[in-house]
């Protein structure tokens, strides 16, 4: 299920290291819950006061994301069906934000380390690809292609949330990386397409705004 090398490098991160003060700061990158409403405020704020680059970057997102998590993430679980390193070695710690709410409290309160759950024989599970990795690879692709260069900074951040995902239990790391290499290209054929579709429906149900920009991608970046 995981070679030899991606135990040992998995080990290594999630229980074999002395980092204890990185669990918390690793714990807030993998939680999904703890983002969503900063997320969603943020993504309200830019729809409300961005112009046509910051609405079009959203709405080639939103698109992205649903298209990926039902066409690529969800059928790749299914068929793989890798069991996550919790499920596959006992030495594998399930690191997570204590349960309080509202969730930003968790920040106070010490982390969950849990025991791994050792199925014997294993059972098939989710481990790849990683949704965490997918949507945070395709938002930095679509920053990158809307805000060059200013946008390919977020790589970083979605580097940081796929290793957080590693040291927390969730994912090999070869989880992490191959979904990247896969969302990467994934993403940018998602942006042509989009592109083309702007400039053969564009101009027939928004004239005057197809005029200003006729390429969606290109235009978005150079204009408001």
């Amino acid at each position: 299920m995981a070679s030899a090398l991606d135990q040992s490098l998995f080990l290594y991160l999630n229980a074999d290291r002395n980092w204890p003060g990185l669990d918390k700061f690793m714990a807030v990158f993998s939680s999904l819950d703890f983002w969503f409403p900063v997320m969603v405020l943020v993504a309200l704020i830019v729809v409300w006061k961005g112009g046509f680059r910051a609405r079009a970057m959203v709405v080639c997102l939103l698109l992205s994301i649903a298209l990926i998590e039902g066409l690529f993430v969800t059928p790749l679980k299914r068929a793989f069906g890798r069991p996550r390193p919790s499920e596959l070695l006992a030495e594998a710690r399930i690191v997570s934000l204590a349960r309080v709410e509202p969730e930003i409290l968790a920040l106070t309160e010490p982390v969950r380390v849990r025991p791994a759950k050792v199925a014997t024989p294993p059972k098939p599970g989710k481990s790849f690809p990683s949704g965490h990795a997918a949507n945070m690879f395709c938002l930095a692709t679509i920053l990158a292609a809307f805000y060059w260069p200013r946008g390919a900074w977020f790589f970083f951040v979605a580097a940081l949330v796929g290793l957080s995902r590693i040291m927390t239990g969730s994912h090999w790391p070869s989880d992490v990386v191959l979904t990247a290499l896969l969302v990467i290209p994934l993403t940018l054929l998602l942006l042509r397409l989009y592109g083309l579709v702007w400039r053969k429906v564009g101009p027939r149900v928004a004239p005057q705004l197809a005029a200003r920009h006729p390429d969606l991608i290109f235009s978005a970046a150079a204009q408001q």
